[in-house]
């Protein structure tokens, strides 16, 4: 991890080196609060610290607002609050039954309900909700990610490979030395096209196991959005995340 010292703050940042890139030198800001440097292979370190830190007022005014945003969409778990699953947004509606012996989560017209049994609650059952609605996500994930992964290997001649759903907080997909895919969870909150996007990332892998010229020219013919989609993803990731 690089790192230059803005008054009392000191920044962190990544730098991703590319014999793609000939001159520019491009500055992101991750949802997560990440901070990604993309230069031109042989561009001195000097240089990349210099960029950073001329544009250091800005960077702590984007984190700034990031924060702000991550409080913002803390949710409480209560009835009336917005979820979304594959960008479909629906409340959240509390119901209690009695004769329910487990929690149950739905989805029923527009709505996402949690339908639970009120005997024994005491205080705050917000956690519970939470857990429900958490594993809820997880098994709408598993049903519909392995699909995409069936449906795009299909179509790129490759063999369907293992796929498992997990709890990964900082990244939406990864593809191991053996060739198994794993996602995050949370990615089934956004609209097909994104989780589309991260299906076919993850399945390029399984050709060009960096992020290569030849690994985004693969991907591009696959899928020539790309760009859009990961722009997309990376200004509305923080939305997709609780």
């Amino acid at each position: 991890m690089n790192k230059i010292i803005f008054g009392r703050k000191t920044i962190n940042f990544s730098v991703i080196r590319s014999t793609r890139r000939k001159k520019t030198i491009a500055l992101y800001i991750e949802p997560t609060g990440d901070i990604l440097v993309r230069a031109p292979m042989n561009t001195p370190y000097s240089r990349l610290a210099h960029v950073v830190k001329s544009k250091a007022e800005w960077i702590v005014k984007k984190l700034r607002y990031l924060d702000n945003i991550s409080h913002q969409i803390r949710k409480e778990f209560v009835s009336g609050e917005s979820f979304s699953c594959l960008g479909r947004y629906m409340r959240l509606k509390i119901l209690q039954d009695g004769d329910v012996k487990k929690t149950v989560v739905r989805m029923y017209r527009g709505r996402l309900e949690v339908i639970m049994n009120p005997a024994g609650k005491s205080g705050k059952v917000s956690e519970e909700i939470r857990d429900v609605i958490t594993e809820w996500y997880k098994i709408q994930a598993a049903r519909r990610i392995p699909e995409r992964v069936e449906i795009y290997a299909d179509k790129m001649g490759l063999k369907a490979p293992g796929v498992f759903i997990r709890d990964q907080k900082r990244i939406w997909g990864s593809c191991s030395s053996r060739g198994v895919l794993r996602f995050n969870w949370r990615i089934i909150m956004a609209p097909m096209s994104l989780v589309d996007y991260v299906v076919v990332h993850e399945l390029s892998h399984l050709k060009y196991r960096n992020h290569s010229k030849s690994f985004w020219g693969y991907l591009g013919m696959i899928m020539p959005d790309y760009e859009k989609r990961r722009e997309a993803l990376r200004k509305q990731g923080k939305l997709y995340q609780f």
